[in-house]
């Protein structure tokens, strides 16, 4: 129930490569109670495809989910109770409040994991590793044009105010420095757009962009047009029904993507990260492997006005779970589990610049598990990290995220 938005993304990737279209949520009432929730302890190790559960959501207590659907128009809220360091934290974990039209259009007022990127680690441009953010989104149907079939997704939102500085950015104390000094911008405005486009049934395009852009300090000044930054993508998906018949799998697909994070607002394409991966599908199973490039470091002004946090949110990344400034060798593994539960197995190799606050060079491993219960489902993601240093011992870190939840309709 925690990493429900996160599951549906990556069973979206997986439809993709089997080249059939995702399966749309119920048109069924439901609701669901339950108990469960997350922690974290040691050096920063995130939940990939956590939703921020470990280290912007983290307690343990109860949790609702529900969802309505009546004439185009849908109602979906996850909420959770959590006790964490003798408080109680409510928190709005999903929600979304939607109409689409036969025709394909879609608006909502939504808070919801994203897919701008089909990296296994989180799109490089928004990702699922994070808390969602609330925002206006809009979403058109296919429209088939001499060049091929085309869709737009566009969103607009704003960040929460006083956002951490994270712990995985490499200049963090000259950053903690600079809001002492009453220099971070709040509650910035953060809005973009990606343009999906098909070429018969094997290939697909992604061009989009994200900008961040806005807010004030603590005293009211507004943000000077300096401070804004863009980031950009351009990816390309290719379906390999020859490699999957070799295999004797089911599909088969790669992508090829390319990011770029200037200091500025400019659409620029450098300084780039490259992502390169393979994803293939069985019956019950499927394995993706991926490489990712590091970026050249992306800085802020620590003299002026400026977003200190960056592209984060409760100090997660919003696009890839070991941001854009590591590289990362990373091999995805889903396998049937006893009892007809489903399981997942990651590992990421993690190499970044010396200085780099999570170490020169990490190792990650994930695991994930769930089941259907005669009452419900049953699962729980945990996730542990070795960061290492030249000359010094290494460093340990995890993060857990477990629940149980019951079906009352």
């Amino acid at each position: 129930m925690l990493q429900d938005g996160a599951a549906a993304l990556r069973q979206a990737r997986l439809d993709w490569t089997l080249g059939q279209e995702p399966l749309g949520p119920s048109s069924m009432p439901s609701f669901e109670v339950g108990w469960g929730g997350a922690s974290s302890e040691g050096a920063y190790a995130p939940l990939v495809g956590g939703e921020g559960l470990g280290q912007g959501t983290r307690g343990w207590g109860l949790g609702m989910q529900g969802r309505y659907v009546r004439n185009g128009w849908s109602f979906s809220a996850t909420a959770l109770a959590l006790r964490d360091q003798g408080h109680t934290l409510g928190v709005l974990q999903r929600t979304a409040l939607a109409y689409q039209t036969e025709s394909g259009w879609r608006v909502a007022l939504e808070q919801a994991p994203f897919a701008w990127g089909a990296g296994l680690n989180g799109g490089d441009l928004l990702g699922d590793a994070s808390r969602s953010f609330p925002r206006l989104s809009l979403a058109t149907p296919e429209a088939a044009l001499p060049l091929g079939r085309w869709r737009l997704e566009a969103f607009a939102g704003r960040l929460e105010r006083d956002r951490m500085i994270p712990a995985w950015l490499p200049d963090r104390d000259a950053r903690l420095e600079a809001r002492a000094a009453g220099l971070d911008l709040q509650r910035p405005l953060l809005w973009g757009g990606l343009v999906r486009t098909a070429f018969g049934s094997r290939v697909e395009t992604g061009f989009g962009a994200v900008t961040m852009e806005g807010g004030r300090d603590a005293e009211g000044h507004t943000a000077p047009s300096t401070a804004a930054r863009t980031m950009t993508l351009a990816e390309l998906r290719l379906r390999l029904p020859e490699l999957a018949r070799l295999l004797r799998a089911r599909g088969a697909s790669a992508t090829l993507s390319r990011s770029a994070a200037p200091e500025g607002r400019s659409l620029a394409w450098t300084p780039a990260r490259n992502l390169g991966g393979l994803q293939l599908v069985w019956e019950g199973w499927d394995l993706g492997l991926e490489y990712a490039g590091a970026a050249p470091r992306a800085t802020v002004s620590t003299t002026e006005l400026s977003h200190l946090a960056g592209f984060s949110t409760h100090g997660d990344p919003l696009g890839p779970a070991f941001g854009r400034e590591t590289t990362t060798r990373t091999v995805e593994l889903g396998l049937p589990l006893f009892l007809e539960g489903q399981g997942r197995l990651r590992a990421v190799r993690a190499t970044a610049p010396l200085d780099q606050p999570s170490g020169a060079a990490s190792w990650f491993l994930q695991g994930e598990a769930q089941w259907r219960t005669p009452t419900g489902r049953a699962g729980a993601a945990i996730a542990t990290r070795c960061n290492e240093w030249p000359g010094a011992p290494a460093r340990w870190g995890w993060s857990l995220a477990a629940f149980q939840a019951f079906r009352v309709f």
